[in-house]
């Protein structure tokens, strides 16, 4: 199952919070305070926050609905940020299937860690029968864009960390409405809109079998707070033959927060290339319990 699901993550680019569907927000409250769209530059509030040592929070959730089998992602994790941007993510994320594949568990739960130009990974649920007993923790570089990219915005498809996909976003707004104390701005945007501003989508998703993108847009709504920082991100997507249907919630809270993400234990780590697959232990690793990061 892990397999099916990493590729879905592949084509589409854990937590407690439900996705909406279809995608909607409530009314706000005539009372609350409304904030002037001149007042507010999501740009570059986001750009203030690329501060060493600052960072992040986010919780998510996923819903991908496939030939009668509905899979729930949630993810929850904080992400440290330096001067250029994200430099480090810890996240756990929690993938739940209807209809498992064979013998497949229907859960199936990773924490993840990237930080100093590794990629970590510990299967939580069920443990990796292939480490040594004394392993939880296996390393791998971040030259693989599945494992830089989608430890970093997930399984949702727009990167709100990156400036130009952001400002892309804006841009392309046809509402903008006042939403309790801050705005709500919401658009569409095709796969190749936004391929020529994001970074990670054009290194994570890849053309048709006929060489075209893919037709179809994403439908998204976005908040942002009176700072102008983004608070909560939902899309909706079709991809066709592939996947009946595709939405996503990702909420962000506690900006500017104090974060230090750090490498797993050293005594805990295997590098992958020394991993033997040909192999099953008998006895499970010391796995780390599923919990969020506490960063």
């Amino acid at each position: 199952m892990k397999r099916f699901i990493a590729g879905l993550v592949g084509l589409a680019g854990a937590a407690t919070a439900v996705v909406a569907l279809p995608v909607s927000s409530a009314t706000a409250p005539a009372q609350a305070a409304t904030v002037s769209f001149a007042a507010v530059d999501p740009v570059n509030a986001l750009k203030r926050q690329f501060r060493t040592g600052r960072g992040v929070r986010l919780i998510e959730t996923v819903r991908l609905d496939w030939k009668k089998n509905a899979t729930t992602i949630r993810r929850k994790g904080t992400l440290q940020f330096g001067p250029s941007g994200v430099v480090a993510v810890d996240v756990v994320r929690r993938a739940s299937s209807s209809r498992p594949v064979g013998k497949d568990n229907s859960v199936y739960v990773q924490h993840m860690i990237n930080v100093d130009g590794k990629h970590y990974y510990c299967d939580v649920i069920p443990t990796d029968a292939h480490l040594p007993v004394s392993k939880s923790w296996v390393r791998a570089s971040v030259d693989r864009p599945l494992q830089k990219w989608g430890t970093v915005f997930g399984d949702q498809e727009i990167n709100v960390f990156e400036p130009a996909t952001l400002a892309l976003l804006l841009r392309a707004s046809t509402h903008r409405l006042p939403d309790q104390g801050g705005i709500q701005y919401r658009g569409t945007i095709t796969p190749a809109e936004l391929r020529t501003a994001s970074r990670s989508f054009r290194e994570t998703t890849s053309f048709g079998s006929d060489g075209k993108e893919k037709p179809g847009k994403i439908t998204w709504r976005l908040w942002v707070n009176n700072k102008g920082l983004v608070t909560r991100l939902v899309t909706r997507d079709a991809f066709a033959d592939l996947i009946d249907d595709y939405a996503s919630d990702t909420r962000y809270s506690d900006w500017g927060a104090k974060v230090t993400i750090t490498a797993p234990p050293a005594d805990q780590i295997i590098d992958e290339d020394d991993v033997d697959y040909s192999t099953t232990r008998q006895t499970p690793p010391n796995a780390v319990l599923e919990q969020p990061p506490s960063n």
